[in-house]
């Protein structure tokens, strides 16, 4: 597996953010629509297009321990001019999920092999020491696709997904480790907001769509560091091929 990293330079600024934000635009209404390959691209810059935020792995009890935030915004100085969804969140759980999701409509029944790329900003410095795993690659990068709407559900007094995301590094059924939030720069230099992009990777478990045509996009952070992250996602690929 690949990353791409372009250098950006810049400090991070506040964004106003809201939990679970969107606009009223479907997902399909996406930079690209499906090709011919049903591959459908979403570019943040114009739009949340329908994408929704959730949280997982962490009690609901202490909700305001971990300071969850979402929405869509300007990313931060000198990235004024684009935009992406924005997510973030203290980690007091060690094992915090955050993610986005949204419907992909108009696929014909069947079964299909989905492969998910990403690109995000980020300002997390590479070779960190944090607590509980460093705050670049101690915080995974997930990408995934489902038949069912991916949802928090509560065990006991946990939030959990229910689906198989994986746990921390490790990838699940109905989702994929892409990388970690670490960009090119190095702890002992200032921090810096760097563009990250992941090469696509294939989800384990195939996705069964129904007669509704419908399958679900989600991509999100999976953190073991217990920590602050915050991340903006400012594009995200996903293609279905039949099996």
């Amino acid at each position: 597996m690949k990353t791409h990293i372009t250098l950006l330079t810049g400090v991070f600024v506040g964004v106003g953010v809201f939990i679970g934000g969107c606009d009223t635009s479907g997902p399909t209404d996406a930079t690209s629509g499906p090709t011919d390959d049903l591959t459908f691209t979403f570019d943040f810059d114009s739009g949340s297009h329908g994408f929704v935020a959730g949280f997982a792995d962490y009690p609901p009890a202490r909700e305001e321990d971990f300071d969850l935030t979402s929405g869509h915004g300007a990313l931060p100085a000198p990235l004024a001019l684009r935009s992406g969804l924005f997510i973030s969140g203290l980690n007091a759980s060690a094992d915090l999920f955050m993610f986005f999701k949204g419907p992909i409509d108009g696929l014909q029944p069947g079964r299909y092999e989905a492969t998910v790329s990403l690109e995000i900003a980020t300002d997390v410095s590479a070779g960190c020491v944090g607590v509980g795993s460093p705050p670049g690659e101690g915080v995974t990068v997930k990408g995934g696709a489902t038949e069912v709407e991916p949802l928090p559900a509560l065990e006991g007094s946990w939030l959990r997904m229910n689906i198989d995301v994986g746990i921390q590094a490790n990838s699940g059924k109905q989702a994929v480790v892409l990388g970690d939030v670490a960009n090119s720069r190095r702890c002992e230099e200032s921090p810096r907001w760097e563009m990250k992009s992941y090469e696509g990777r294939s989800i384990s478990a195939p996705v069964s769509v129904s007669s509704d045509g419908r399958a679900w996009l989600l991509f999100g952070t999976d953190s073991g560091f217990e920590g602050r992250t915050g991340v903006y996602f400012t594009r995200v690929t996903v293609s279905f091929e039949p099996t």
